[in-house]
């Protein structure tokens, strides 16, 4: 008697849990249910289940998706190698997770967040996928805002000199393999400035959206035009072979402004000037190719404007003072010319310090201080950034570990690292040496490193998590001047962006600005990354940063750089 009552209990247990379990599962089901698109497919990818969100979503019926293979939401967007990849990677028993684009019953797009999990059978093999998938269109267009603010001159709608770096780059990248062409046409406006002057920036604008429009009309559709800044506009030309060619379309761009340019019932006669180079014979770099390209075209301007000319080796006098330049930088680096300014890093609500950004400045025994547009570029050039940045980098931990000796507050130091420094293969030995040599906790240091870096996301990724994974914190410096896709930095072992001042300096008078910050802000926010807005230089940038959600930042309105003595004595008074 006792054995039954004794196995009718544990019978009673058993269906209890049973119970709860089936409980649970519902209680999982329906909590997925409501928040995700859920689906099932078998070992073919042929659907046997979906939920009702996803229905819902993709706009077809549950009968017209049963049975079907998800091929019926391609659009189309992602390459066959994409899916691919996807297919390896689930069949070997692997979980992927990735963004897809995928097109509704009605013919328009929807995004999503991936995630597809096999499950194996006995024999190792996948029987059925599970698939669970977040929407996240309205993230994805927030993104191709912000792309398009970023690449593109909110004026002309021309991209800007950050699009047009970056496709001179790849480019030329892929003519490294072929015999094609390429040329550039740098192009300023004759006079501008008059025009300014004499009749207001606003019909200064008109003018220049007119010439914007009117350079695009002498070329072809595969010609990319680009607007620099100001009155400068710079064209590349694809696949032009000869001399000949480029000058037929250098001809049609003078041709396009011999009519005058009328705004408001005012004329006015505007003429250009060009300057061009060609690839590979006046350069193999973007950067050298501008360059002589705008040699060219002040050859031009000195010679009277409204004209052409191609660089030349003559061209190459007047590009004496940067050959000096480096000579002198090499000099400088052999006998320690440099010394560090630090800029404070503070909270804008509460005016609390909490880090300080390195900033490197020359002192020539001759030429005094050279301002670092100069020289920084030219370091990055040549490679003297390396043994610079070095420097830079001891210097910096040696200064912060001397003030935290000396009691006061254990603030972060911001050291700039560049791309070049990163491609060196003892560069994390370095930072370790460096941070053993000055004894300076590594919670302490801050590396900022520039978007330019995710061109080679995989090995930057790898390179970035070793540091992190020493306790450095990684920032991301100017961001939004040459955009790099938040699918790319939400997955990178970073942990700051930095929003470049460009935005800042109009970001209470212009809506371009306030949306790029207030774009970054918001999705910075939903990835975990705290945002430093810099060049902060009005009470008005303070409260448009405030109402943005931006807490921290650095820029005049608080201090400029100061000398390591003077930064003493800020801490004193700050302490005080």
């Amino acid at each position: 008697m006792m054995e039954n009552s004794f196995y009718e209990k544990d019978r009673t247990n058993n269906i209890q849990e049973l119970e709860d379990t089936i409980k649970n599962l519902r209680d999982l089901k329906f909590t997925l249910d409501q928040a995700a698109i859920v689906s099932i497919t078998d070992a073919k990818g042929a659907i046997i289940y979906m939920n009702d969100l996803f229905c819902e979503i993709s706009q077809y019926k549950r009968e017209e998706l049963m049975g079907k293979n998800h091929r019926l939401l391609n659009s189309g967007y992602h390459p066959k190698e994409y899916f691919k990849e996807m297919w390896k990677q689930i069949s070997s028993g692997l979980t992927w997770e990735g963004e897809v684009r995928n097109l509704k019953k009605d013919g328009s797009i929807y995004w999503v967040q991936a995630t597809i999990v096999p499950f194996m059978d006995e024999k190792g093999k996948p029987y059925k996928y599970i698939s669970i998938r977040k929407e996240i269109t309205k993230q994805k267009q927030l993104e191709e805002e912000i792309f398009h603010l970023a690449y593109h001159d909110p004026l002309t709608n021309l991209p800007n000199r950050r699009m047009f770096m970056n496709q001179l780059r790849s480019e030329i990248i892929e003519r490294n393999n072929s015999k094609s062409n390429l040329s550039i046409l740098f192009i300023d406006l004759d006079n501008f400035k008059f025009i300014n002057d004499k009749w207001g920036h606003d019909a200064g604008d008109l003018v220049i959206k007119e010439a914007a429009n009117r350079i695009k009309e002498a070329l072809r559709q595969t010609d990319m035009v680009a607007r620099l800044g100001g009155d400068e506009f710079i064209v590349m030309l694809k696949d032009v072979q000869e001399d000949d060619d480029i000058i037929h379309y250098v001809k049609q761009i003078l041709a396009k402004f011999q009519k005058p340019i009328s705004t408001y019932g005012q004329e006015y006669s505007l003429t250009c000037s060009l300057g061009i180079a060609t690839y590979p014979e006046n350069g193999d770099s973007a950067e050298q190719l501008i360059t002589n390209a705008d040699n060219a075209l002040y050859h031009v301007k000195g010679r009277g404007k409204n004209d052409f000319a191609f660089y030349n080796n003559k061209m190459k006098v007047q590009s004496l003072e940067r050959s000096l330049l480096e000579n002198a930088l090499r000099s400088a680096i052999k006998n320690n010319q440099f010394y560090l300014e630090y800029q404070p890093k503070q909270n804008i609500a509460t005016k609390e310090l909490f880090g300080m950004e390195a900033l490197v400045r020359w002192n020539h025994p001759e030429l005094g201080i050279i301002p670092p547009g100069k020289f920084i570029p030219l370091s990055e050039e040549t490679g003297l950034i390396v043994p610079m940045g070095e420097w830079i980098l001891r210097e910096s931990c040696r200064q912060t570990k001397s003030w935290q000796k000396q009691g006061f507050p254990e603030l972060i130091i911001s050291v700039n690292v560049s791309v070049r420094q990163l491609e060196d293969s003892n560069f994390i030995d370095l930072v370790m040496e460096i941070l053993k040599e000055t004894e300076l906790d590594p919670k302490y240091l801050e590396l900022e490193v520039t978007e330019s870096i995710f061109a080679d996301v995989k090995n930057a990724a790898s390179i970035l998590q070793e540091l992190r994974s020493m306790g450095i914190k990684i920032s991301v410096d100017d961001f939004g001047t040459g955009y790099s896709s938040l699918s790319y930095i939400k997955h990178l072992p970073i942990d700051i962006l930095k929003v470049d001042g460009s935005f800042i300096q109009d970001i209470h008078s212009n809506d371009e600005s306030k949306a790029i910050v207030k774009a970054i802000i918001t999705l910075a926010n939903a990835i975990g990354l705290k945002v430093v807005a810099e060049g902060i230089e009005l009470e008005e940038h303070v409260d448009e940063l405030k109402n943005g959600g931006c807490l921290l930042g650095q820029g005049f309105y608080f201090s400029k750089p100061m000398k390591s003595e003077a930064f003493e004595d800020y801490l004193k008074i700050n302490i005080a």
